[in-house]
């Protein structure tokens, strides 16, 4: 009987732990950052990604294979539930582009890419510099009948009180103001143009629009400043109906299933490049995150929803569909959280995007994946942004939030150079080190702190986020 004692206090203090939300959630994060630490295959698939498919273009042949190997992937790791959502889109093809300006009597070449959903087009036109590209930067300023040239991100010395906005943003008020044609600097240093989509509808926009490099930029800007500069703009790009499909894997919860945590990266990339950053990164984290979750046999009250978005990059379709289906299937209320990672490597807190009544939960939550990670600093940013696969889901009231990565000075966002040689397999894990971790806590909370919000919470969460003037000039504020 007495060497029965050592079992019984065993399970005596096994229960116990059980009983213990954070000493239960200490255990289960060790052995989430021990699995990673162990058997991580995320940056061995992320350089398999890269150079089996190369570019994944929704629409495209490589794309179409990624989405039959992240199926494949998912059901390999145990998930029962794997299947696919097909949609047809818009895709915009890109052809040539030349882009030759007048700076001192005699035209120069200037390496350029064009915009996403840029017309066919061949113009001559003076360039005015329109700053920033923001509206109050044509405050006085004629555009009409000319180029326009404009900063992607913020010039320096940009007022504090003043937030950028998407380049679609950008070029709908150029169009309005009456220019013919647009010359976007890339604000990240790098001699390298970026594209990226010029319009959020998915419909060829009325002018050209063509990206080049930082450096570039400056040295046209200053030379504006001495007089006048004319370019010359051909570009021939075209459109048509391409079919590319979501991927979605479902871990079904034991308690609450009707309530889901959606996890969720695109898998596409643009054509230039292989796109490791933007958006290989995401895409394993996900691959991965889903991975661990059933190599670790966790359960989850919650169900959670592993997705992998296509032609995000053209217009976040596949997410719209995702948002779409699930309405059509009444299940919006049930979405509690929807995690979106887009570029997440070495990830240091997560970004709330003014959900405050969140905070304290992730906080507490942090302060845990902290204890386990030390690199983690359990950050918390409120900086709310419309450009990703998190956007449809915002606009029906759901929750979301996204890692909060750190770039270097020069990352290959958009550009050619995006490839997975700038990418260590630290950088991927540390974002999936941290998300598998907190999507476990939200999926196994008694209670979660968000809802989702009404049309007027929604109306007033949009104004306070300094987000109502992009929406209407996007043409998606739904208010008065």
């Amino acid at each position: 009987m007495k060497r029965r004692w050592p079992f019984f206090i065993f399970i005596l203090l096994f229960l116990s732990g059980c009983q213990n939300p954070q000493l239960h959630l200490h255990n289960v994060f060790k052995s989430i950052d021990l699995e990673i630490r162990s058997h991580s295959k995320a940056y061995h698939l992320l350089v398999e990604i890269c150079n089996r498919y190369g570019p994944r273009m929704a629409g495209t042949e490589s794309a179409g294979r990624a989405e039959e190997l992240a199926a494949l992937l998912f059901r390999s790791y145990g998930f029962e539930h794997v299947f696919f959502q097909p949609f047809t889109f818009n895709q915009w093809q890109r052809e040539d582009v030349r882009l030759r300006i007048d700076t001192a009597g005699s035209y120069v070449d200037f390496q350029a890419l064009s915009l996403a959903y840029t017309p066919s087009s061949d113009i001559r036109a003076t360039i005015v510099d329109a700053g920033n590209g923001l509206s109050n930067d044509y405050n006085g300023l004629d555009v009409n009948g000319k180029i326009v040239l404009i900063h992607l991100g913020l010039l320096p010395g940009t007022p504090s009180h003043l937030r950028n906005t998407h380049r679609a943003q950008k070029l709908s008020l150029a169009i309005a103001q009456g220019a013919v044609g647009c010359i976007a600097v890339n604000p990240i240093p790098g001699n390298l143009p970026a594209t990226g989509s010029a319009t959020l509808d998915g419909e060829m926009i009325r002018i050209p629009a063509v990206s080049i490099s930082c450096e570039q930029g400056e040295k046209l800007r200053i030379r504006l400043t001495r007089g006048p500069c004319t370019a010359h703009l051909y570009t021939r790009n075209s459109c048509k109906q391409a079919n590319a499909r979501n991927v979605v894997a479902r871990l079904e919860g034991y308690g609450l299933p009707q309530e889901t945590i959606v996890v969720g990266a695109h898998l596409d990339s643009w054509d230039i490049a292989p796109g490791a950053l933007d958006n290989a990164s995401g895409a394993v984290s996900v691959l991965e995150m889903a991975r661990i979750f059933k190599a670790l046999n966790l359960k989850t009250r919650r169900s959670v929803e592993f997705v992998l978005f296509m032609a995000e990059e053209q217009g976040h379709y596949g997410s719209e569909l995702y948002v779409k289906e699930a309405r059509k299937r009444n299940l919006l209320d049930g979405i509690r959280y929807m995690f979106n990672h887009d570029m997440t490597v070495n990830t240091y807190g997560f970004n709330l995007m003014g959900h405050y009544e969140s905070e304290d939960f992730f906080r507490q939550a942090g302060m845990l994946i902290s204890r386990t990670d030390s690199a983690f600093a359990n950050t918390i940013e409120h900086i709310t942004y419309m450009g990703s696969d998190h956007a449809p889901f915002l606009m029906e009231g759901i929750s979301t939030f996204t890692p909060l990565c750190r770039y270097q000075t020069f990352h290959t966002y958009h550009t050619s150079e995006d490839g997975p040689q700038h990418i260590t397999p630290e950088m991927i894990n540390s974002n999936i080190r941290s998300s598998a971790m907190m999507v476990y806590a939200l999926a196994n909370a008694l209670s979660l702190p968000a809802s989702r919000m009404s049309r007027e919470q929604l109306r007033t969460y949009f104004i306070d986020n300094q987000l109502q003037e992009e929406l209407v000039i996007s043409g998606d504020w739904a208010w008065d």
